[in-house]
């Protein structure tokens, strides 16, 4: 993650710091402000529903889902025809594309370059080392980058080495494409996948069965939902597209250059297709996020496929965007300038700007709260009737600001309705602990580690933002379920610090499974209907956190104290 989410989750009342992810013990219904002594191990385990943030695609992470390698394959990077001179002559605009991302012809001339210029591209470096087999549609060549080497080859069919080491990078090169019959539909399998049927089956067995358990798969990551430059339904990105990687950028140009044409094809991630495919396999719910610059047209259009797709006794969780109040993403600054989300609050009688040329906005709340419901309104007209029961309105909310949160949801709730509140349930270092941490340096022990976050989750029976949105949920006779949670331990400023190598121990320390264990606890107490770890898998002790339940899919549980409280405190499907 490039965020310090922790920040989000810290709030302050009567001038002392307090954890603003607080809980209090609610037992038949009851509610109390007051702090209470954490619950006895000896109570009965936690059990409650398990729910998943996939991790997004990209070739650096591991635990990549899909068979086909090329589905992790960056954009296209350009280069001279005889391989000489720059890295990337950035020369993407001079090549025409077909529809799923393939140039229809190389190599082309560029104006200004001294020789013709071909495309090549990086390819995930996860998986394990050996032969694998690149197979492609159209009449052209091929050839390995770096530490992918091609040890045979014939039209169509490549047999590749790859050597998947991370000091090294594996890409492909297309040296020639003919125009009229273009390279197209390449697909990159290990050898034991090469019969594989890709449109039955795309994903790896581990990947499976890492996600079969879980109640729900949110899709965020996947979506590539932050910074989304999604908008029309018309260019979303196709199961056949060459890359599930998303591209993210600010087509308004406030916080840089506005992404180029090429960029735009890339938009989208994972398509959504896929996203069911995964979930009618494993009978499993979807949990969607809307990008939030789709018009009302790709709204409608993503909920007429889900409806027409999805298996029918499946439920989905409607989501719109991420995190709409956390500045770090450019869709907070978008909902406080958009015309658009000003005219809806307008339209119900709301204050949405702050001066007379409608420039600058405010009351952000209410504009999120907006902007749910246009989304959930356009859903419901789409699911009318017995489909109606089948989806749940998610309206996702900071745990930080309960003020905030309260009106948000009581927009909804004037304005048409909401089924479930969601805020993020997180623990993490207080600052008081950062201050030990640094002072300790790389004498912080694990061990260490592990007691402070003791100490964070008994606190965490006390007031706070967390605990007040949950009992707002609660009181409306609505769902409190959590769109993300788990352990958040990241160096402060998420800097690289002498302390981290603490941090990352502690991810695979026994007690880990404890911290889990207690954290579920504390949901169950609150109600919590379904809890959503963030995230399925990722690197291990980084500097921007160690978000996975699991390094990567193909390690076992065994190995994964996170992994296995999920696993334990699930409760299984009927």
């Amino acid at each position: 993650m490039g965020l310090n989410r922790r920040s989000l989750l810290i709030g302050s009342a009567s001038g002392a710091g307090i954890v603003a992810l607080g809980l209090v013990g609610l037992r038949s219904g009851s509610f109390t402000s007051s702090a209470v002594e954490p619950l006895p191990r000896d109570e009965s385990f936690p059990k409650l529903p398990i729910g998943m943030n996939l991790a997004g695609i990209a070739d650096w992470e591991p635990g990549f889902p899909f068979k086909n390698l090329f589905l992790g394959a960056r954009p296209w990077t350009t280069r001279n025809l005889s391989g000489t001179g720059p890295h990337n002559t950035k020369a993407q605009a001079a090549f025409r594309y077909d529809d799923d991302g393939y140039p229809i012809q190389v190599p082309v001339a560029f104006p200004g370059a001294a020789e013709p210029q071909t495309v090549f591209t990086y390819l995930p470096n996860c998986r394990k080392p050996g032969r694998y087999v690149l197979l492609y549609d159209g009449d052209g060549e091929i050839d390995g980058l770096d530490s992918t080497k091609v040890i045979s080859r014939k039209p169509g069919r490549l047999i590749l080495r790859m050597a998947h080491a991370p000091d090294r990078y594996e890409a492909v090169v297309i040296r020639r494409s003919k125009l009229g019959n273009h390279v197209r539909n390449i697909r990159l399998l290990a050898e034991e996948h090469e019969a594989s049927d890709l449109a039955a089956d795309p994903f790896l067995p581990e990947f499976l069965d890492f996600c079969r358990p879980f109640r729900c798969l949110r899709f965020m990551g996947w979506a590539g939902t932050n910074n989304s430059t999604e908008e029309h339904w018309t260019n979303r990105k196709r199961p056949s597209f060459y890359t599930m990687v998303a591209v993210s950028g600010d087509p308004a140009a406030r916080y840089g250059p506005a992404p180029t044409p090429f960029e735009l094809k890339f938009s989208g991630g994972v398509a959504i297709e896929l996203m069911i495919q995964l979930c009618n396999m494993l009978k499993i719910d979807p949990w969607f996020c809307i990008p939030h610059r789709a018009t009302d047209d790709y709204i409608a259009q993503f909920a007429k496929l889900v409806l027409e797709k999805l298996d029918p006794n499946l439920k989905v969780y409607l989501e719109y965007s991420n995190e709409i109040w956390n500045w770090g993403f450019h869709q907070a600054g978008w909902m406080l300038r958009s015309p658009l989300v000003g005219a809806l609050v307008e339209a119900k009688g709301g204050k949405a700007w702050k001066d007379s040329e409608k420039t600058q906005g405010e009351g952000h709340p209410e504009r999120i709260g907006a902007l749910f419901r246009r989304t959930f309104a356009i859903w419901e007209r789409e699911w009318a009737g017995e489909a109606r029961k089948r989806l749940v309105r998610v309206g996702a909310v900071q745990a930080a600001w309960f003020d905030a949160s309260k009106r948000t949801i009581q927009w909804c709730l004037d304005n048409g309705g909401v089924d479930a509140v969601s805020p993020a349930a997180y623990f993490g270092a207080t600052d008081a602990m950062y201050q030990k941490w640094s002072a300790l340096g790389a004498a912080l022990t694990a061990e260490t580690v592990i007691d402070d976050m003791e100490e964070v989750l008994a606190s965490m029976r006390g007031a706070g933002g967390f605990l007040q949105t949950a009992a707002f949920a609660i009181q409306h006779g609505l769902a409190f379920v959590a769109y993300e949670g788990g352990q958040h331990l990241q160096p402060k400023g998420q800097a690289e610090l002498p302390y981290n190598a603490a941090l990352g121990a502690a991810q695979t320390h026994p007690r880990m499974y404890d911290l889990y264990v207690e954290l579920l606890r504390l949901n169950r107490d609150l109600g919590c209907s379904l809890f959503a770890h963030f995230s399925s898998v990722g690197r291990q002790g980084t500097r921007w956190g160690s978000w996975g339940a699991k390094a990567s899919y193909d390690i076992p549980d065994a190995q994964s104290p996170k992994m296995r409280a999920l696993l334990d405190c699930n409760v299984a499907r009927a």
